[in-house]
């Protein structure tokens, strides 16, 4: 290819390439559509902006001898675009291949890429080289109908990938490559980790000495816990557990919204008030105040409501604070100035511009913040509170000091009255408690996934998802790849195989 135009005939039209220099005006509305693509793929993914892409390479690397840049113009309209640069002594990488928006879908890109190929093996390269991100589904189907091969796991998902590498041998006159070296012949060796082996051979070592120590220490009594596991007086604790946590999850989620409003408040009062409110219970452990509202009665015998100077209406405070309310009330105080902070931590973690969105759409305040601020928020904030509840499930262990016999009460319990069954009841509370928190932490993985939906393109493989994969590379003798579950891509804008590549 020379510097003059030259013509091809191709099923829309006819075609024409042109030879210029990237910072030629002709090549200006294909590298700054490039930028605008690549920043709506991508964003801040690279940690940079398109921009910085676009322009890391010099002039030079896109101009004879060293390399070239071209245009597909179809009637003296710029259609398609790309480029190479020199990789090594025998290897070019592609780069800018581009398809202009209203004329995909029609192969172009191909037309292009194959051009840029001929070019490649006249100048005499025996190889193509060029990467693709994580987020261009069309450029992977491009360049494997064109021949290239992938130099990373097909097994992996896009996302996990990242980076896409691809190459394709051009040569085929059957002479060797000018260096022996080129990076696609050089002998792939894995990279080696001794000290992992060895760490890992240490873990497993260790925890083989545990396992046997579980099964062959009689002093475990597994019978025993086998007769307790099950037992009417742990169900009932359990029950009673379960009932404390979860009531004192809804109330602590609630008041730490209300409370998270009051503290993001321009009102001077209510953000002091509630500034007050957890720092205060944040500082006090919650043992001490579950203690305190236990004895609340020395303090105030009887509780009323009433108008301040005038009449009253009390009763006495034993009667209105039973063992159950105490110890939902103390966890819910305390739990409460946690999630005051998840919540605010959420709303500010929203982009301002939603908030000025709302303000120009001329909705009153507490209608833009529950409308639009707290659904965004809601992002952040339940992952971090459903985590918080593991939390507050351990915590309710503490009821048993306000005489409320929760699980570890009921345990404490009959470890008085059956001496000689302390280790089995012991062994009963920690399954109880590791299969709660192990149920709430499922939990806590699909609301991570849901509520991330919007927020990336590709979700990681589930747990049984790979376990599926696994079994379906075992019966297909390991060709089946593990399925993500969203559709991944990386910056290629076209439709069907025709597409724009930026690397």
């Amino acid at each position: 290819m020379t510097d003059t135009a030259h013509a091809t005939e191709h099923r829309h039209g006819a075609l024409a390439f042109r030879t210029v220099r990237p910072d030629d005006p002709a090549a200006a509305p294909m590298l700054a559509d490039l930028e605008r693509e690549y920043d709506a793929r991508y964003g801040d993914h690279f940690g940079e902006p398109a921009s910085t892409e676009i322009n890391r390479y010099p002039v030079e690397h896109f101009t004879a001898p060293l390399g070239t840049f071209v245009l597909l113009y179809e009637d003296d309209r710029l259609v398609a675009g790309g480029a190479f640069k020199p990789y090594d002594d025998d290897t070019i990488e592609l780069k800018r291949i581009w398809t202009a928006p209203e004329a995909r879908g029609r192969g172009l890109a191909g037309v292009v890429v194959e051009e840029l190929e001929a070019e490649a093996g006249r100048r005499g390269f025996g190889r193509v080289y060029l990467t693709t991100g994580p987020r261009q589904p069309e450029a992977v189907r491009l360049y494997t109908r064109l021949g290239y091969t992938p130099l990373y796991d097909v097994t992996k998902s896009s996302e996990e990938v990242g980076i896409h590498p691809f190459e394709k041998t051009i040569r085929t006159d059957g002479a060797e490559p000018t260096r022996a070296s080129s990076p696609t012949d050089r002998p792939v060796i894995p990279l080696r980790h001794p000290l992992r082996w060895i760490a890992a051979a240490v873990v497993l070592v260790l925890l083989a000495n545990l396992v046997e120590t579980l099964f062959t220490n009689p002093s475990w009594e597994w019978p025993r816990v086998g007769k307790w596991l099950f037992s009417p007086a742990i169900l009932t604790g359990l029950q009673l557990t379960l009932v404390a946590t979860a009531l004192s999850a809804v109330i602590s989620f609630a008041g730490g919204i209300v409370v998270a409003i009051a503290r993001l408040s321009r009102n001077p009062v209510l953000s002091s008030l509630a500034w007050g409110y957890v720092w205060l219970f944040r500082s006090v452990p919650l043992i001490l105040v579950l203690v305190f509202l236990y004895n609340l009665g020395n303090l105030y015998p009887t509780i009323g409501i009433g108008v301040p100077f005038g009449p009253h209406v009390e009763v006495p405070t034993a009667n209105v604070l039973g063992d159950l309310a105490i110890g939902v009330i103390g966890l819910s105080l305390s739990e409460i100035a946690y999630a005051s902070e998840i919540v605010r931590a959420g709303v500010l973690a929203v982009d301002h511009g939603q908030h000025e969105a709302a303000q120009a759409l001329g909705l009153p305040r507490h209608r833009q913040f529950l409308r639009i601020v707290l659904p965004q928020a809601m992002r952040s904030i339940v992952p971090a509170f459903v985590n918080q509840i593991v939390g507050l499930l351990k915590a309710s262990s503490l009821l048993f000091y306000v005489s409320l016999l929760d699980l570890f009460g009921v345990v404490q319990n009959l470890s008085s009255t059956y001496p000689t069954d302390i280790i089995p009841l012991l062994v009963v509370a920690t399954l109880w408690y590791l299969a709660l928190t192990s149920a709430v932490s499922v939990v806590q993985y699909h609301v991570e996934r849901w509520t991330s939906r919007g927020s990336v393109r590709t979700l990681p493989p589930t747990p049984l998802q790979r376990v599926r994969a696994a079994w379906r590379r075992i019966r297909t003798g390991g060709s089946a790849p593990v399925r993500s579950s969203a559709p991944a891509g990386r910056l290629v804008t076209s439709d069907n195989n025709d597409g724009r590549v930026i690397s």
